[in-house]
């Protein structure tokens, strides 16, 4: 009997060995079961050692915690296009027909970019006609169906940022800085009503250069552009080129961006559109824009310098002139309106397309008014 218990130990012993295991491992890891823990905890949990598992530490790199907060850190994180998708939430875009037209491309073709813009836009809209009373025959866009100041609309609309295009409307009515006077004063007012508010710029599109009148042509609409460029720079309004994105070798709107031969634009301009406005908007999110928006006004004394005594009793003179002329519908503004700073300017204007030359304006700039 004892002789038959040495022999099957030493059988067992050469299979153990034979299997690759140490006979010394084994006896190890019942005499000092806790050092064997510690060495090897995932020995023991193949071994089944319940107690050795629940003691033994996971290694860094396994640890559930930790992995799920990694995970849940790269789920959170926005790729380039997510961002630039956010960006244009709470952005408003306000123009002319041009902006029209690339509020219909918008809303057609909708996503997560341009589903998030919103519009307040109309055709003949321009700096100056923002600044006109709500009437019937005015231009003001339309907000949930009803005509208002276009700074009052943003108010409401509680928008983040404010993409502005005007010009083609405003460009055969006077001198360029008029204009932009013009311009600055609609800026001042949405201010006013939106003081938290991002201002960027868009510029004026070019033209067909057959169908150029008065002041409305090309190196006009250069110059302007270049106005208002410098305008956003001095003031930290941001300022976004669509123009020479889309114009040919000669400075004048390229033929395929053209649907008119005139100035209104195709579903491929617009496409240009989008494209740059998503580079610009890259470019505002990194800090590395040209044109960073600080959303702060020149100082008042710059402005007040370039003034002469002469424009203070022209202005002074315009006003008194209004004063005898406008019309008690002009003058008086309903509860709607009240509290709007609008500027209430001379002439009565017929609504048009962009830069139709009114009668009115003829006369006006015979008499040496501008």
């Amino acid at each position: 009997m004892k002789k038959g218990w040495k022999y099957r130990v030493t059988c067992g012993l050469l299979a153990m060995m034979m299997a690759g295991v140490e006979p010394t491992m084994a006896y190890a890891e019942q005499d000092n079961g806790t050092e064997a823990g510690e060495s090897s905890p995932q020995e023991d949990n193949m071994n089944g050692n319940p107690e050795v598992a629940a003691e033994g530490e996971n290694p860094p790199e396994e640890n559930p915690s930790e992995n799920a907060a990694d995970s849940a850190e790269g789920e959170g994180a926005l790729t380039m296009d997510e961002q630039i998708d956010a960006y244009f939430d709470g952005a408003v875009f306000v123009g002319d027909s041009v902006m029209v037209g690339y509020s219909n491309y918008a809303m057609r073709r909708g996503g997560p970019c341009l589903g998030k813009m919103k519009f307040l836009a109309a055709v003949s809209f321009s700096a100056f006609n923002a600044l006109r009373p709500i009437t019937a025959k005015s231009t003001h866009p339309l907000y949930q169906g009803q005509k208002r100041y276009i700074w009052d609309s943003l108010a409401m609309m509680q928008a983040k940022r404010v993409f502005l295009c005007f010009g083609l409307n405003d460009i055969d009515m006077g001198p360029l800085e008029k204009t932009g006077e013009r311009y600055a004063q609609v800026i001042e007012n949405i201010k006013a009503a939106c003081p938290d508010v991002e201002i960027h710029i868009i510029s004026m599109t070019y033209m067909r250069s057959a169908r150029a009148k008065g002041r409305l042509n090309n190196p006009s609409i250069m110059q302007f552009n270049e106005m208002m460029r410098q305008m956003a720079l001095n003031n930290g309004w941001g300022y976004v080129d669509i123009a020479n994105p889309l114009a040919d070798g000669s400075g004048q709107l390229a033929s395929q961006y053209c649907s008119d031969n005139y100035v209104h634009q195709t579903n491929a301009a617009y496409d240009v559109w989008t494209q740059v406005l998503r580079e610009y908007a890259w470019s505002q999110i990194q800090g590395t824009s040209a044109y960073p928006v600080g959303g702060q006004k020149a100082p008042e004394d710059e402005n007040a310098a370039a003034e002469t005594p002469e424009d203070e009793n022209a202005e002074t003179s315009e006003s008194a002139e209004l004063a005898e002329t406008a019309e008690p519908s002009e003058t008086t503004e309903s509860s709607e309106t009240a509290g709007s700073r609008v500027i209430k300017l001379k002439e009565e204007r017929d609504q048009g397309g962009p830069g139709m030359v009114r009668e009115s304006e003829e006369s006006a700039e015979a008499a040496g008014v501008e």
